[in-house]
């Protein structure tokens, strides 16, 4: 049986979130037009798809429920990764965005708020959430001028009644190839947040993208994406006789507070053979947890695949590791 991805019609779709209303599922994915002259400049006309599915394999496209806002604001350059929580009836998408006042060089997170996940109106109070130079790289001392501050991903903690954000970030110390980790804050109302110190140790990797968090058998996971490219020699070394991998990789902590890591060198998930680029795990409408991830590649479509892949189910294994 061929497999049938999707994608909106005419359009590319990458890094996208996913919420679940009664027995609707909600997709909401950064996309745009095949006709642009590279699918490498996607990013700087990115605006927000959203598609509907009973079942998470036949998809229903919806109207675009984001665009970037007016010149001179703070996202006026395009929309980019984010997240959507539902809090007390009413729903909160955060997302990323840049600013042609600064060149496209510093990313931020705002809000848009909806009360029926098909239109949004944007937070007049944003953005919310910035780095802090205590812990994170920002623009002014980037050996590449860029502050990485993106891919916002928000859990509720039961335990303390806080809000939390994991963020795409970079530390501001060590080696310039391998600042990557993954940030945190926290809020009490999702309005106000508080910056806190990394939720993973540096040193590993330039970047680690579209953090994705669920909690299963005692354990926090953490899901993020990488490139084989961003591997510092360092953490090369650290992993042989095992190759640099560009798809998806896994930390896990006992608590959503703890720090978040690997378990001996079994950190890769779905591998560069995969052609999968960003995860999201989500129960399934058989109560099992599956991983849905987009494609670089694919059979049928030429060079940039930029389409969703069909959801797989995730297994937990008794030492802790995940398979497909």
């Amino acid at each position: 049986m061929s497999v049938v991805y999707y994608f909106p019609k005419d359009k590319y779709m990458w890094d996208f979130w996913l919420v679940k209303r009664k027995d609707l599922y909600h997709i909401y994915y950064l996309q745009a037009s095949r006709k642009i002259q590279s699918a490498d400049s996607r990013h700087s006309v990115a605006s927000v798809g959203h598609a509907v599915s009973r079942d998470l394999e036949i998809w229903k496209e919806e109207e675009t429920v984001l665009k970037a806002g007016p010149a001179g604001s703070w996202d006026d350059v395009s929309i980019w990764t984010g997240t959507v929580i539902e809090k007390n009836g009413i729903y909160y998408m955060f997302y990323t965005s840049t600013s042609t006042k600064d060149v496209g060089k510093i990313q931020r997170i705002g809000i848009a708020i909806s009360e029926n996940l098909y239109t949004w109106e944007k937070y007049k109070h944003n953005p919310v959430i910035e780095a802090h130079p205590d812990w994170y790289e920002k623009a002014n001392i980037s050996m590449d001028g860029l502050e990485h501050w993106r891919d916002p991903f928000v859990v509720y903690n039961k335990e303390d009644k806080f809000y939390y954000v994991f963020i795409c970030a970079r530390v501001n110390y060590g080696s310039h190839d391998g600042r990557g980790c993954i940030a945190r804050a926290k809020s009490r109302d999702l309005l106000d947040w508080k910056v806190m110190s990394p939720a993973t140790d540096a040193g590993n990797f330039y970047n680690m993208e579209v953090p994705d968090l669920h909690f299963k058998n005692g354990r926090w996971y953490l899901l993020f994406t990488t490139c084989a490219s961003w591997y510092p020699e360092k953490h090369k070394r650290e992993i042989k006789p095992f190759m640099p991998q560009t798809g998806i990789l896994y930390y896990q902590s006992e608590t959503l507070l703890g720090k978040f890591a690997p378990m001996d060198n079994k950190e890769v998930l779905l591998g560069t053979d995969t052609q999968s680029y960003t995860a999201r795990v989500i129960e399934d409408i058989h109560g099992n947890n599956v991983v849905l991830t987009w494609k670089l590649k694919a059979k049928g479509f030429e060079g940039f695949a930029g389409c969703l892949d069909r959801p797989r189910r995730l297994q937990y294994m008794l030492d802790g590791t995940l398979k497909i």
